[in-house]
């Protein structure tokens, strides 16, 4: 819960396979439900939530993101392999969709692969792709929390 909305990740379907990360619950009608588009693989593919944490970009309370850990499977590998890739997204707090084709989705939907990996001293590298948990520790300044993530290997 955020400012009176409840920013959640979850299964949006019976099945478990299509994930949506979305907003409701709001005490105006100015921020309405909003959600991640559906079967669009490339915004999340078979997302698994670890955590969602308000963070302030600047002293302009209008400029706010929330920022959402997950693991999901990648799109980006040319093997038939189902690899596990771990990434964070952001939001802003006040997006409120589009007009057209965007109507009740993100239209600030942003997200980044998390690297955690040690490199080889004969160049093969460890990498520890599933995030398991994430930790944000406050700092003086509300903007730069310092972040832990715990990770796994399958390999």
């Amino acid at each position: 819960m955020t400012d009176e909305y409840l920013y959640s990740g979850t299964a949006s379907d019976f099945l478990g396979k299509d994930t949506a990360f979305t907003r409701s619950l709001g005490p105006t009608q100015d921020h309405h439900y909003i959600r991640t588009d559906i079967s669009e693989h490339y915004w999340l593919n078979g997302a698994k939530f670890i955590g969602t944490f308000p963070i302030p970009d600047t002293y302009n309370p209008d400029d706010d993101k929330i920022y959402f850990f997950f693991r999901e499977s990648s799109q980006e590998s040319s093997t038939s392999d189902k690899t596990i890739l771990s990434r964070v997204g952001r939001v802003c707090k006040n997006d409120i969709g589009g007009q057209r084709s965007l109507i009740n989705k993100w239209t600030t939907f942003l997200k980044a692969r998390l690297i955690c990996s040690i490199p080889g001293s004969d160049g093969a590298d460890t990498h520890f792709d599933e995030l398991q948990d994430i930790y944000l520790l406050p700092t003086r300044d509300e903007r730069n929390p310092i972040v832990y993530g715990v990770f796994t290997t399958t390999r």
